[in-house]
C-alpha cells in the first residue's frame, strides 16, 4: 500500500478537529499571532535579493503588451469594407486590382515621360564614366596592360562622375509650373 509521509514524530498524531470549530476570526487571529511571531523573518523574506528581483519581474510582466494577436478573431484581417484601410473607399481590396479595372472598363495605361532632347555633354561624361568601369574591369583580364589601363580608366571614371555631379540638377531646378510639388515616380 502507499506509504503516508507524516511528518510528524513517530508517537505523536496530527490534531484534527470537528467540522465547524475554527471560524474565520479564529483563523485571523491564527495569522496575526504567526506573523508577530515571525515577523524579523518575514521582513528578511521580503528585503531579500530574490524578493525584489520577484517584485522586478512582476512590474515587467504587468507592463508587457495587453493585447495578443491569438486575441483578435480572424475577421480583423480579412474583413473588407469601407471601414478598413486607409485608402479603402471602395469596399473592395487592394488584392483585386484586376477585377476592379475590368468592372470599370478602365485599362491600365502607363505613364509617358517626357524625356527631351539628350544634352551632348551629359552624354559624353556617361560614355566616359561607362568606358571608365569597363576599363577597370578589363585591365583585371589583361595584366600586362593593367598600369596603363587602370590609369586611363581611373582618370575616365573620375571625369565622367564629376561631370555628371556638375550638372546635375536639383528638384528645385526641374519643376515646371506653380502646381509641381517635386514628387516624382
Amino acid at each position: 500500500m502507499t506509504d503516508l509521509n507524516n511528518t510528524n514524530a513517530g508517537d505523536e498524531r496530527p490534531q484534527h478537529t470537528p467540522d465547524g470549530e475554527n471560524q474565520p476570526n479564529d483563523l485571523d487571529a491564527a495569522w496575526a499571532a504567526f506573523e508577530a511571531e515571525h515577523q524579523d523573518d518575514l521582513n528578511d523574506v521580503a528585503e531579500s535579493r530574490n524578493a525584489k528581483r520577484f517584485e522586478k519581474h512582476a512590474q515587467r510582466k504587468e507592463k508587457e503588451a495587453l493585447l495578443s494577436v491569438d486575441d483578435l478573431t480572424a475577421d480583423s484581417f480579412a474583413k473588407t469594407g469601407a471601414s478598413h484601410g486607409p485608402r479603402d473607399f471602395t469596399g473592395s481590396s487592394w488584392l483585386d486590382a484586376d477585377d476592379v479595372m475590368d468592372r470599370y472598363g478602365d485599362d491600365f495605361v502607363p505613364p509617358n515621360p517626357k524625356i527631351g532632347r539628350v544634352r551632348f555633354s551629359k552624354l559624353v561624361f556617361w560614355i566616359l564614366l561607362v568606358a571608365g568601369i569597363l576599363g577597370a574591369i578589363a585591365s583585371v583580364f589583361l595584366p600586362a596592360y593593367t598600369g596603363v589601363l587602370g590609369v586611363i580608366a581611373g582618370i575616365c571614371v573620375i571625369v565622367g562622375s564629376a561631370g555628371l555631379l556638375a550638372q546635375h540638377k536639383g528638384f528645385s531646378q526641374t519643376r515646371t509650373d506653380y502646381f509641381d510639388d517635386g514628387a516624382r515616380v
